[in-house]
């Protein structure tokens, strides 16, 4: 192990000279160079900081999972700073705006002395990594300085034969995380085969629960919102053919909306969609209300919720295909009656909770999903139930993981 991080910090300073330039160049194409060089530890921080509780998260979706959790820590800890670091820059302005947190910078990849430097400057006592980010070289780092934890934590069931094969890689690193919290029972039974040990694995559930999202429409949503639509999201190559032949036996709905899991099959989706004797367009080429043929094809990242919020119909995709699913909370959170495959392991924690409360609906087949869409649902009372539910979960997880912030007497841990 030690001659393999020998050759990895070897492989990383070598990169050095050819990775920045080159960096720089893509970094100024996307208008993001102002902030480029925080990636090689030259950052500015604002103030100094007595004691800090740090973050770190990939992009977008890890910076929004942990809103909840950083208001509670700021209603229960006041006297720390919340300093959150992202790989992305556009993690990093989402960062700043949701989150107000009193350092927001990208993080130095895998820069130890740089990970030290901050650490103590901005007093950090707890190291919190949101979802499965392991950098050797941050990992290495931070358990020598502060306390460090996981949060969200899951390995796919793709990742997971990946990390057995290279467990002496994976297990030296999990090992330094004084606790795991992870999504589910599966994950915590994951990550204790890789990590040789359970007795610092919590399975907390997914904290991106917590948090219902601030709805505000968008012109293209405020024109959708009048039209009877039936929302294909997330979806994968196998199941939009179920979908286009359902929605052709429904004759309640004007449209069908289609957001494919990556919006770069939108062009393979509206030829597919015509091939069904559909009119079909994508949603950034459509003009006027007049125009909007019957299947409309998302385009456009950053509308999901947004359609969730206007739809009344939905169905949630990576489920009828053995994906594992996609987030139902971004729907069930708007009282959405929703529907998804059986395929949804990887957020078993919620989908539980959902089906115990009956406010989901299973959809094995074309037939289900036509009785889907065709039929009406009052699903008042399972809501209420549901979130009932949800709340207390929610209020248990956030107290499993405030044990885990020290007093701020010592920010060294004993090894």
């Amino acid at each position: 192990m030690f001659i393999l991080k020998i050759f990895y910090n070897i492989f990383i300073y070598l990169s050095i000279p050819f990775a920045l330039p080159v960096g720089y160049i893509f970094a100024y194409k996307k208008g993001e160079q102002d902030s480029y060089f925080e990636r090689f530890g030259f950052i500015r921080l604002k103030s100094e900081h007595k004691k800090s509780v740090w973050f770190h998260c990939a992009s977008v979706g890890e910076v929004k999972s942990i809103k909840s959790l950083v208001d509670e820590i700021r209603n229960t800890y006041p006297d720390y700073s919340v300093v959150c670091s992202t790989m992305t820059a556009t993690g990093k302005s989402v960062a700043e705006k949701y989150l107000s947190p009193d350092e927001a910078f990208l993080l130095p990849i895998e820069n130890s002395i740089a990970i030290k430097y901050l650490i103590d400057v901005l007093n950090t006592k707890i190291f919190f990594i949101v979802d499965t980010e392991l950098w050797p070289n941050l990992i290495n780092s931070v358990h020598t300085k502060c306390k460090l934890c996981m949060v969200n934590g899951r390995i796919s069931d793709k990742s997971f034969n990946t990390y057995k094969r290279f467990s002496f890689i994976f297990r030296p690193l999990l090992r330094r995380f004084q606790t795991i919290f992870v999504k589910s029972t599966a994950d915590l039974e994951k990550f204790s085969i890789i990590t040789g040990k359970k007795d610092n694995i919590i399975n907390s559930g997914n904290i991106k629960f917590m948090q219902p999202a601030e709805i505000k429409l968008s012109q293209t949503s405020e024109t959708l919102q009048k039209k009877s639509i039936f929302l294909a999201a997330s979806t994968h190559v196998g199941e939009e053919d179920i979908i286009f032949k359902a929605f052709s036996r429904c004759n309640n709905l004007d449209h069908l909306v289609v957001a494919p899991r990556h919006i770069n099959r939108a062009d393979s989706i509206c030829a597919k969609a015509k091939e069904y004797g559909y009119r079909c367009g994508k949603l950034t080429e459509l003009d006027t209300a007049e125009n909007f043929p019957n299947v409309i094809v998302v385009d456009k990242l950053g509308l999901l919720e947004e359609l969730y919020y206007i739809t009344d119909k939905i169905f949630i995709g990576g489920s009828l295909i053995d994906i594992g699913g996609h987030n139902i909370f971004e729907a069930l959170q708007f009282r959405k009656y929703i529907s998804t495959g059986p395929y949804m392991q990887n957020f078993q924690e919620i989908m539980d909770i959902a089906r115990e409360y009956d406010v989901i609906k299973i959809i094995e087949n074309e037939k289900d999903l036509v009785e889907y869409i065709t039929n009406d649902y009052d699903k008042t009372d399972s809501f209420d139930s549901f979130f009932k539910k949800l709340n207390e979960s929610n209020k248990n997880k956030m107290k499993m993981i405030l044990k885990e912030i020290p007093d701020g007497n010592s920010s060294k841990v004993t090894q």
